[in-house]
């Protein structure tokens, strides 16, 4: 019989435990019957996807539990984001996340630009780019997330994450490092203040972020022995996927957001695993609300993902011969509203089980598997 593997990501799941929830995390509060059915059904644990030194992004956890280890093969966020769009650069390019932001009186307002929709962000840029030379480029995404290539050779910068500055001086996190990048980057940060203000009431900044050069995986069927899928509407993720020679599976529908298309995403799973070993599916809406601080929203979120993706994946798998592993990339808590590099729970079903009854970040510490390296996620999912 063979064996099939299925990863689900929920992005920012874990939080801390909340005075407004008597003492409780929102998913301890959330009501998530098909996630704890794959915990009474398998076994938890914990894992750490940050190693000790690096920020808490969501691509170094995701390379981390997908078993490539960041120390070798992390570059930056950018040149992740560029393979998930398909778009390929030059090796002698330095490639940003670029977003779209809302400053005001001179602090970060909104990392999100008010999730500024795609049409309203490719006009805003167009008209920037009106302001480039010919050695840098502006390149349209999803809604905020963009992307900035800057062509030439330059030393190391320092860029801030905006979801990490909400609510502070913007002055006191420009690039720091090269001089001439760092020139490059300021000027056109300073300058898009000018002139997109003109063009939307949405967003009035670029903040330019996660900068690297060209990113290389060994392919992950030769890792693992399995042919691979990616699902995400995130371009990160995607490029994850491309980077570790995995098919990127389109789900129409997906925005990265808590609007999405769950039922899809579920159903083009369980599709690719008839063609294929593993499916890697991650879901970003969780992560936005927590972001925004929302502690509502961040529930609903975990609900849906439950009730309107689990639950099918559930119905529609072949329970015998499929393996699952569900977990947050991260944690997301609503107090500090960014990325931490907090231990995470996660539960396996399909290898075996023990006592745990519900998925929780307290469960997680008191499954069977203990509290393993991330990088070795893979090995204990497809051993």
């Amino acid at each position: 019989m063979r064996i099939k593997y299925l990863v689900v990501i929920g992005d920012g799941m874990a939080d801390y435990p909340l005075s407004d929830l008597k003492g409780k995390t929102p998913l301890e509060v959330a009501h998530t019957p098909f996630l704890d059915w794959i915990t009474e059904n398998g076994a938890m644990g914990i894992t750490s996807t940050i190693p000790h030194g690096y920020e808490p992004g969501s691509d170094i956890a995701n390379l981390s539990i997908l078993g490539y280890d960041p120390a070798r093969y992390y570059t930056g966020r950018g040149p992740l984001e560029a393979l998930g769009r398909g778009i390929e650069v030059a090796e002698n390019s330095v490639i940003f996340r670029c977003n779209l932001v809302y400053v005001e009186n001179g602090i970060m307002k909104d990392y999100s630009a008010g999730h500024i929709s795609s049409k309203e962000a490719k006009r805003a840029l167009k008209e920037l780019s009106e302001f480039l030379d010919e050695n840098v480029r502006l390149i349209p995404g999803v809604s905020y997330r963009n992307l900035l290539v800057v062509h030439g050779k330059f030393g190391d910068i320092i860029t801030y994450p905006p979801h990490d500055i909400v609510g502070r001086s913007i002055t006191e996190h420009f690039p720091q490092g090269d001089p001439e990048l760092g020139e490059i980057l300021t000027t056109l940060m300073k300058k898009s203040i000018e002139i997109l203000p003109e063009i939307t009431n949405k967003a009035n900044m670029i903040w330019p972020w996660g900068g690297g050069k060209p990113a290389h995986l060994p392919p992950f069927s030769k890792k693992y022995g399995v042919s691979g899928g990616m699902i995400s509407a995130v371009d990160l993720l995607r490029g994850i996927g491309r980077a570790a020679g995995m098919e990127v599976i389109e789900v129409p529908g997906v925005t990265g957001y808590i609007d999405t298309n769950y039922e899809g995403k579920a159903k083009y799973a369980i599709e690719a695993l008839e063609r294929m070993d593993f499916v890697y599916v991650h879901v970003e809406g969780i992560d936005e609300a927590s972001h925004e601080g929302d502690l509502d929203k961040k529930i609903q979120a975990i609900e849906d993902f439950d009730k309107r993706f689990l639950s099918i994946l559930l119905d529609e798998m072949d329970q015998e011969r499929t393996r699952v592993l569900v977990m947050p990339d991260h944690a997301t808590p609503l107090k500090v509203q960014t990325h931490t590099s907090d231990p995470v729970p996660f539960a396996l079903y399909g290898k075996e089980k023990d006592s745990t009854k519900s998925f929780s970040e307290k469960n997680g510490k008191t499954g069977a598997f203990g509290h393993i390296n991330a990088l070795k996620l893979m090995d204990l999912l497809i051993q």
